[in-house]
């Protein structure tokens, strides 16, 4: 059985506020987060970082710091500039294995993503041509 814990996350050049929740299993709908886009701007890769309640139920290091960063960026092609992948690049900074699952904000169709201890890895959530701007939720899976 997991425990899934809910965090919005936003991509936008201001702030924007994420919420948490702990659901006992996949069938209860988490609570609707608040979320933005990414800005039209040449900056392909910004960072992020959910509000301290989306913090609440995360996996942590010795040090009480979230284990997962989490950084999105729409990624042009190259043959067809006008055509966008949505990335999403996970970095554990723990030496522990963390299942995530990706989302985006509102969708039920979602993408696993197993990241091991003390990596990076880079998911391609979704492709959109033309658009720029994405929103998503990650969800960390717990043993329990």
């Amino acid at each position: 059985m997991f425990r899934i814990i809910v965090a919005a996350v936003c991509l936008v050049g201001v702030g924007c506020s994420a919420s948490a929740q702990s659901i006992g299993d996949d069938s209860q709908s988490p609570a609707k987060p608040s979320f933005a886009g990414i800005n039209g701007s040449s900056d392909y890769l910004q960072t992020f970082k959910p509000s301290s309640a989306g913090e609440i139920l995360r996996h942590r290091d010795f040090a009480g710091q979230p284990c997962l960063t989490f950084d999105g960026f729409a990624r042009p092609h190259t043959i067809n500039p006008n055509l966008y992948d949505d990335v999403v690049a996970i970095t554990n900074n723990c030496p522990r294995h963390i299942s995530v699952r990706l989302c985006y904000t509102g969708d039920d169709d979602c993408i696993s993503v197993d990241v091991p201890g003390s990596e990076r890895k880079e998911a391609i959530l979704g492709m959109l041509p033309a658009i720029k701007n994405f929103s998503f939720e990650f969800h960390e899976k717990f043993d329990n």
